[in-house]
């Protein structure tokens, strides 16, 4: 008999099966990866909504003139906490009276879409909204 040179079936198959694994572990470490993100962006929030809040109980009776800058002047955010390009996405942060000014809303630019909808749902019990265009998530406490 004549060796001819190639693969056998057995080998194609093995290699297939290695490079699907390869690709669903890819597709799995993806998601986990936008979940940190998500996370991470949600804590941010929390920080924001807890400083927006400290602003109001220490002297303040709306969010008028509520900023990032003057949150960190008064002690009610980390001075190292950065608005710009500091989101997990890329984006910036921004904080700012809701035209309720008995309300404030948090803006966050560059959200993924599936970010988007994580983060609606994270906090869809206590916000007073959530909305997301043209790649910036807001919410409204």
């Amino acid at each position: 008999m004549k060796n001819k040179g190639g693969f056998t079936l057995i080998e194609l198959v093995m290699v297939i099966s290695i490079i699907a694994v390869l690709l669903m572990a890819v597709g799995l470490t993806s998601g986990i990866r936008e979940n940190a993100k998500v996370h991470s962006a949600a804590e941010s929030i929390k920080a924001l909504r807890t400083a927006a809040e400290s602003y109001v109980a220490f002297g303040n009776m709306t969010y008028n003139g509520i900023s990032i800058d003057g949150l960190q002047m008064l002690g009610y955010l980390p001075s190292g906490f950065s608005p710009t390009g500091s989101n997990p996405w890329g984006g910036d942060y921004a904080i700012a009276p809701d035209p309720d000014a008995n309300k404030v809303d948090i803006f966050l630019t560059s959200v993924s879409d599936y970010g988007a909808a994580m983060l609606s749902a994270l906090f869809a019990n206590s916000a007073s909204a959530t909305n997301y265009s043209s790649n910036t998530w807001t919410v409204t406490f």
